[in-house]
């Protein structure tokens, strides 16, 4: 067996009296490629920023080598040799590929330290050809590809002396060849005695990379597997837990008779990867959800004016209608509760009242289009407390709220117009148990009253408890769909990591 190049004994991190990670202990080999696996949530990221000294771990130890360390911060956690590519890269397009390898790290001229542009590149060449990566060093960041640039960050990492590198969601966005092309280099990197942690939402990617995978479920590890020894089967089902297989199914409800209040033909925009065809009724609580980065924020701005439509069309009520702007969703009684509420949906020193009512201004005016006051407030209350904003004191900045009560916030806003079409983007993200309660019964309420509900969210038991349909998105594209009554989560999942493969799981 390999020697140990990292090991985490019982860390644990809170925030604000939450758990995300509770007791971890955490493995990791010299020279193997170690997934992390987990939904949305889970503890994941959360045990990346430990490692990388983004985060402070409240309990615990962080061993290097069988060496007991504190890492202080992301440059403590460089210079321990831990380098981490983000699904963002940190590349600068318009200078050279060897110029970025060697940002901050130029080598010099002894002994008056003057920058070596020939040494730049010959040592850039050098790491490049150490690890069998055919890329010219000379290039433009900006004439490279998707793959070649996340490439090009790894070699970076690699040039500051990284032993350990994290990859988070290392093929985003890149093609088919490219990704081959990446497996290659990751392989030739293990060669090396590389060692690096993998995070992907693709099980076909971890079973064609990895040597072992850690499943993590809320904030705590529940088991390691040999990729060698384990089915997909198996992982979702540590993924997911066996506890939720007895779920009680939602009921089903025909609504076959109901109208058609929105629907998408081959619609796209330049905000989405794929076009998406979908159909919801009057009263219907249709759920979308994928994977991180499967596309649901972006199919919800494109239907609400926020992207240039490219092809394909858009129907209210049977009829094709052309919304380019969020000026013209709401004309057409379209409303967005964003997944940011903080920087999206709301303006948070602003008061209660202005928040509730900037969506229907026209509603608190009076003659003249004078604003009035005893109007804004009447509306306030109000829908403050059909929403059970708590406490309503309307002239409150929304800051001061929890974050459940600036949900309902945010969603209240938007009830006042009385939209016939409500899309939720992650509609009870980060917030409590109760108020999740609460805006699960204003949604159930609003489809009594016939309204038409898409709740884009990453939350399969919230999709299972709430929705009629499902529809699930892989690379913004369908890759399934399913009635609420015979979801599961493992069903749910496995359409979200491999599509209508995993559908029998």
């Amino acid at each position: 067996m390999n020697k140990i190049a990292m090991y985490l004994h019982g860390v644990e991190k809170n925030f604000g009296g939450v758990r995300a990670l509770s007791g971890v202990d955490f493995e990791l080999r010299q020279g193997e490629i170690h997934a992390l696996l987990g939904e949305n949530g889970a503890g994941k990221s959360t045990l990346v920023k430990v490692i990388t000294g983004v985060h402070k771990a409240d309990k615990g130890e962080i061993f290097l080598e069988e060496k007991q360390t504190i890492i202080e911060n992301p440059i403590d956690a460089r210079k321990k040799g831990i380098g981490a590519i983000y699904q963002e890269l940190s590349l600068i397009e318009p200078i050279t590929v060897a110029e970025n390898i060697f940002l901050g790290n130029e080598p010099t001229k002894t002994p008056f330290g003057i920058y070596d542009r020939k040494k730049l590149f010959k040592n850039s060449q050098d790491y490049l050809e150490f690890f069998n990566i055919d890329i010219d060093c000379r290039k433009l960041v900006s004439d490279l590809g998707m793959g070649q640039k996340r490439i090009v960050e790894i070699v970076k990492a690699l040039a500051l002396n990284a032993k350990i590198l994290i990859l988070d969601e290392p093929t985003t966005g890149m093609s088919q060849r490219e990704i081959d092309s990446l497996f290659m280099i990751l392989n030739n990197l293990k060669e090396k005695n590389v060692t690096m942690i993998y995070i992907s939402h693709y099980l076909e990617e971890v079973f064609r990379v990895c040597d072992r995978a850690t499943v993590f479920r809320d904030g705590k590890k529940i088991e390691t597997f040999n990729i060698g020894s384990v089915t997909e089967a198996q992982l979702i089902k540590a993924m997911i837990g066996h506890e939720i297989s007895d779920k009680k199914k939602r009921s089903g409800r025909d609504l076959s008779k109901k109208g058609s209040v929105l629907e998408l033909r081959s619609f796209k925009t330049n905000l989405m990867r794929a076009a998406v065809s979908l159909k919801i009724r009057e009263s219907e609580i249709l759920g979308i959800t994928g994977t991180v980065g499967a596309g649901k924020s972006e199919l919800a701005q494109s239907i609400f004016g926020n992207g240039e439509k490219t092809e394909g069309e858009i129907l209210i009520h049977s009829e094709t209608r052309q919304i380019k702007t969020p000026i013209d969703a709401k004309k057409n009684r379209i409303a967005l509760i964003p997944e940011d509420r903080k920087t999206m949906g709301l303006f948070l020193d602003d008061s209660i009242a202005d928040n509730l009512t900037i969506a229907s201004i026209d509603q608190t005016t009076v003659a003249a289009g004078v604003l009035s006051k005893k109007k804004k407030n009447e509306i306030s209350n109000t829908i403050g407390a059909k929403m059970r904003i708590k406490p309503l004191k309307i002239n409150m900045p929304a800051r001061n709220l929890s974050g459940g009560n600036q949900q309902k916030v945010v969603i209240g806003k938007w009830l006042i117009g009385e939209p016939d079409i409500i899309l939720m983007d992650e509609p009870t993200r980060g917030i409590d148990v109760g108020a999740k309660g609460e805006i699960y019964d204003q949604i159930l309420q609003l489809s009594s009253q016939g309204k038409a509900i898409l709740i884009l969210s990453s939350e399969f038991n919230e999709l299972i408890d709430l929705c009629d349909r499902i529809i699930v998105l892989k690379n913004g594209a369908v890759a399934g769909e399913v009635e609420g009554r015979d979801a599961t989560s493992e069903l749910l999942l496995g359409l979200s990591l491999g599509g209508n493969r995993y559908a029998e799981i």
